[in-house]
């Protein structure tokens, strides 16, 4: 057990939390998860994120002190998860109020807050692994940094995973910093963000001369320096020309949010489908190659399906004309044993105005309550109906391929909830030349949650150095680089964005030895744990 600090070590930091008692500590916990969050979209202020990881680590090193001390790391680390993911996804609440005659705004809050605590769960292990292995000094902070991300990285895949509010996305996409994304993913930023957030932790540390206790900082402050040149570097050497026979792409939303899109009228989906093919343009212009993309679930399935209904597809094809059109929608098949719904996208192709449903994707990642429920067969009973309202929910297809897209680039279509999990891009002879993301942000209300969905879109195109053209009703539609640089947008006034489809760029490091990469750097970090201690001369100060 390690012993505490006594007064002659101890600096005035220190001893301020120490006095504190244990639930004064729990709520400074839960204040800093919540400021936390202002490092992430749509504020990406960035040193606020790091002044919380800072006051976490000073929770832990009280925590350390303690006789229960794995008790005490467990709960500082729950509740600084708590209020990081209530803040961070309080917008989980509008989707209740979507169908509030089936769910009611009453569900909302409770709901949003129970995610949030059990999702916390994974802090407090990563609190507790840390604890584990606690020094004094300044190896802390290497252990810090490996627990906390083994437990994000837990947390993106126990489950199903839910990796939303990764420390990585602190970095503004698109930006120098975010590029090293393309060599270590997002995953190995979060441990490399991690490390540097906590390192100025060691100022407060008692029994240190001022040099001892602000050169790591500047060693911290010099790394983010050099990922910020070797970033900026990177990004210069983008191809500045036009990227020749790369096809026009317009991403296109009706402008309905999701309880009007879903009126329950006779003809709702003729109200709709007259929406977007005002947002998709004249087919008889200048654009009459332009590949248009519609969002997820475009058209509500309430009188019919759109690939079911002959008329609606022939008016389709008059308002594209020979336009190739990738939309989302709800699918249907009947089986022996009854009728399954996917959430689908398709590449709609037209020759003579006459529509032709190519190739169709099935999403694969499905998002849990939302979509569908899980262990359907032994809840069944309980009356419990996916967000959706589509039967009792969506049945999941096979990952991702890639899909020939007439006159561009093979395309691979991530849906929604997809595009926040790094890796489900196919690599090496399945590489596709870009990536089409059609997500239904409506759900997400008016909030931070429509940005966090978007930056997380942009670090895919980072890491698998791939253009993304991303259709987003109520979210922000938009065409990104290969870099995540934002090339075309949505604006509150205009529904549609549209630009020549960016070239995509070599393989990254992180696309061919991703996993290699991050094994390497979690090895040499967590190494550092292991180093010799610092030498203590006479009274105990270090030297």
């Amino acid at each position: 057990m390690n012993a505490e600090p006594t007064h002659a070590t101890r600096s005035r930091i220190q001893a301020w939390f120490v006095a504190r008692t244990p639930w004064q500590r729990r709520g400074i916990a839960a204040a800093a998860g919540a400021l936390a969050t202002l490092g992430h979209a749509p504020f990406q202020l960035t040193p606020l994120f790091v002044v919380a990881i800072v006051l976490l680590v000073w929770l832990l090193d009280v925590s350390a002190t303690k006789e229960r001390k794995l008790r005490s790391a467990f709960s500082i680390g729950w509740f600084f998860g708590l209020g990081h993911l209530a803040t961070g996804l309080y917008w989980v609440a509008a989707a209740f109020n979507v169908d509030s005659d089936a769910w009611g705004p009453v569900w909302g809050v409770p709901a949003t807050l129970a995610l949030a605590a059990g999702l916390a769960l994974f802090f407090g292990v990563g609190a507790l692994l840390a604890m584990l292995l606690w020094t004094k000094d300044i190896r802390r902070i290497a252990v810090f940094a490996t627990a906390f991300f083994v437990s994000e990285w837990l947390r993106g895949h126990v489950f199903g995973g839910f990796p939303w509010l990764l420390p990585a996305y602190i970095w503004t996409p698109g930006e120098p910093i975010s590029q090293l994304a393309s060599l270590v993913g997002a995953y190995g930023l979060t441990l490399l963000t991690l490390l540097v957030s906590a390192t100025p932790a060691v100022i407060a540390d008692g029994g240190k001369s001022a040099g001892r206790r602000f050169a790591p900082v500047l060693g911290a402050a010099l790394t983010v320096g050099m990922a910020w040149g070797w970033g900026a570097q990177h990004i210069a050497a983008a191809p500045t020309e036009p990227p020749g026979a790369q096809p026009v792409v317009r991403v296109a939303d009706s402008g309905l949010g999701q309880a009007e899109k879903w009126q329950n009228r006779p003809d709702q989906e003729w109200r709709v489908l007259e929406r977007y093919l005002e947002a998709s343009g004249d087919p008889s212009d200048d654009n009459a190659d332009t590949i248009v993309i519609w969002p997820e679930g475009a058209i509500p399935a309430i009188n019919f399906f759109m690939l079911e209904n002959p008329d609606f597809m022939s008016v389709l094809g008059h308002g594209l004309g020979d336009r190739v059109l990738i939309a989302g929608l709800t699918r249907r098949e009947a089986r022996v044993d009854g009728v399954a719904y996917f959430n689908s996208a398709a590449v709609i192709d037209g020759v003579n105005g006459e529509p032709r449903v190519s190739q169709t994707y099935d999403k694969n990642h499905l998002v849990p309550f939302g979509e569908y429920i899980p262990l359907w067969n032994l809840v069944s009973n309980l009356n419990i109906a996916p967000l959706q309202r589509i039967g009792a929910g969506f049945e999941a297809g096979p990952p991702p391929t890639r899909l020939v897209v007439p006159g561009a680039p093979p395309a691979v279509v991530l849906i929604c909830y997809e595009a926040i999990f790094p890796d489900m891009i196919p690599r090496g002879d399945g590489r596709p030349g870009w990536i089409v993301m059609v997500t239904n942000d409506a759900w997400f209300g008016g909030g931070s949650g429509p940005y966090q969905h978007y930056a997380m879109a942009r670090y895919r195109a980072i890491e698998e150095g791939l253009p993304v053209a991303r259709a987003a009703s109520g979210g922000i539609s938009a065409i990104v680089d290969a870099y995540g640089r934002q090339v075309s947008a949505t604006t509150a006034r205009v529904e549609y964005a549209e630009a020549q489809l960016p070239p995509a760029v070599s393989e990254t490091p992180y696309a061919q030895w991703g996993s290699i990469i991050l094994l390497v750097l979690f090895v040499f970090i967590a190494g550092l744990r292991f180093l010799p201690p610092e030498k203590r001369g006479p009274g105990g100060s270090r030297i």
